[in-house]
C-alpha cells in the first residue's frame, strides 16, 4: 500500500437520485468527501467516522437477521 499524499476522486457507477452519481474523494489527513456529480457542495468527514458507521450498520443487519431467524424458528 502507498500513503495518501494527494486527493483521489472516483465516481460511483449508479446514480443516487436518478440524475446524479456520487463523487467520493479521499483526502490526505484521513478525510473523505462526498458530493453529487455536477455540484460544488461537498460533505467532508473522517475516515474513522465512516468506518464506525459501516461497522454499526453491519452489526445492526446481523442482529436483525439473527432475530428474524429466531422468530421463524418458533
Amino acid at each position: 500500500m502507498t500513503d495518501l499524499k494527494r486527493p483521489v476522486s472516483r465516481r460511483t457507477s449508479l446514480p443516487v437520485d436518478r440524475r446524479y452519481r456520487v463523487v467520493v474523494t479521499l483526502l490526505p489527513g484521513d478525510l473523505i468527501a462526498f458530493r453529487l456529480e455536477r455540484t460544488r457542495k461537498s460533505f467532508v468527514t473522517t475516515l474513522r467516522a465512516c468506518y464506525e458507521l459501516a461497522v454499526q450498520v453491519h452489526v445492526a443487519a446481523e442482529r436483525a437477521a439473527k432475530k428474524k431467524a429466531k422468530e421463524n424458528k418458533r
